[in-house]
């Protein structure tokens, strides 16, 4: 007779108890990418280009996936002989951008809008890159986990990584910016995720 008390007064606290929920969070990214870096210093001028690209694809749950796409270009010249500069920088989001799976090579080529921070006008420039994948590959991953009385929160990471030699043009104002300048590159590619569960 005990037992079944006990059991009926259990029964009745559960269902007059609120229900704990939770809420989850998740996010996912997936991506190839290339940078390069042109550089040139003589006795007066010091002159860098810097050009990145990417092909990523990202999920938010509950979300779709979306492809994202884009490509970033800044160019600096110093001539410390006459003291002027001149800095350009901007994008482009319909530049043709391939890259293998291995990392063996990778293209670039489009058109980028740009401004003129020193002219303080406008311009456009003609990107065709192309990287080439040298020594051996690098990987890496990691995995994180936090978690408090209301919270847990979990990351993971991969990816792989290698030189690249560079070559082609960036043509601005006529004149190609690489010509006779020394380059770095670097060809990559990663997987993320992110999850927080939160109890309420």
């Amino acid at each position: 007779m005990k037992t079944a008390i006990a059991g009926a007064v259990l029964t009745a606290l559960s269902l007059s108890l609120p229900a704990i929920a939770a809420t989850t969070n998740k996010f996912h990214v997936k991506g190839q990418n290339v940078s390069a870096n042109f550089y040139q210093y003589d006795d007066c001028n010091s002159t860098n280009v810097y050009v990145s690209a990417y092909n990523n694809i990202t999920k938010d749950s509950p979300g779709a996936p979306t492809e994202q796409l884009g490509a970033y270009l800044d160019y600096y010249n110093y001539n410390y002989c006459t003291g002027t500069y001149s800095y350009v920088s901007g994008s482009s989001s319909s530049a043709n951008f391939t890259i293998d799976n291995r990392l063996d090579s990778a293209t670039l080529n489009g058109t980028f809008t740009l401004y003129d921070y020193s002219s303080r006008t406008p311009k456009t420039a003609d990107v065709a890159l192309t990287w080439k994948g040298v020594g051996d590959t690098s990987s890496g991953k990691s995995n994180y986990t936090y978690q408090t009385p209301t919270s847990t929160i979990r990351s993971r990471s991969n990816g792989e990584s290698r030189d690249a030699e560079v070559s082609g043009s960036i043509t601005l104002d006529g004149t190609n910016l690489i010509t006779n300048t020394s380059n770095y590159g670097y060809l990559s590619s990663s997987k993320s995720g992110y999850l927080e569960r939160t109890a309420k």
